[in-house]
């Protein structure tokens, strides 16, 4: 009886948590977790993984595209003009994220837009064989477009990739599209 009680007798797990603000979004934050994870499984200590991904917040690229200029209407990022205007002209906004989201370039045509973001990983990618990520919000022929434009431009590293939940899809809109890599200007 007492062999069985020290069987099921509660564990007291201590865990140590560090809080980082990577000052990234999406797969932007999960492309630094993925990172800190591996670094952990091989047996790197809490405090160098901590020193090593605060080194790299600078270097997260992250922008994003929209089909719809409504959605950004909406959660008031751009004047309803602009949004009639730039949908009608299908003018697509490159978006980054500067302490808020900004624009860093409009584009028109969706694919053309892509192209831009596959110009944008080619000049500022650190690495070409790092892990990279792709968001979308149910754009599924937009991703792989991309994916083969960044493949295109060198890219041989592994592109995860996500559809976005119902929160952020409200925010951006159906045919959303998002690249995350680490670069060496992030507001490149």
């Amino acid at each position: 009886m007492a062999v069985e009680l020290a069987i099921v007798a509660p564990v007291i797990l201590v865990v140590l948590v560090v809080v980082i603000d990577t000052l990234a979004a999406s797969l932007g934050e999960g492309l630094f977790v993925i990172k800190a994870a591996e670094q952990l499984k091989d047996g790197v200590a809490l405090d160098a993984i901590e020193e090593a991904i605060r080194a790299q917040v600078p270097s997260m690229c992250q922008s994003f595209t929209v089909d719809d200029l409504k959605y950004l209407k909406n959660t008031g990022r751009v004047s309803g003009a602009a949004a009639i205007i730039g949908n009608v002209l299908s003018i697509h906004p490159i978006l980054i994220y500067e302490g808020k989201i900004v624009v860093k370039a409009k584009v028109r045509g969706m694919k053309r837009t892509l192209d831009a973001l596959a110009e944008r990983y080619a000049e500022l990618a650190l690495s070409k064989t790092e892990t990279i990520g792709i968001a979308h919000a149910d754009n599924e022929e937009g991703k792989a477009y991309l994916v083969q434009r960044l493949r295109d431009k060198g890219l041989t590293g592994k592109c995860l990739s996500v559809c976005y939940e119902p929160v952020t899809g409200s925010h951006v809109g159906p045919g959303t599209v998002a690249l995350f890599f680490f670069g060496t200007d992030r507001m490149g």
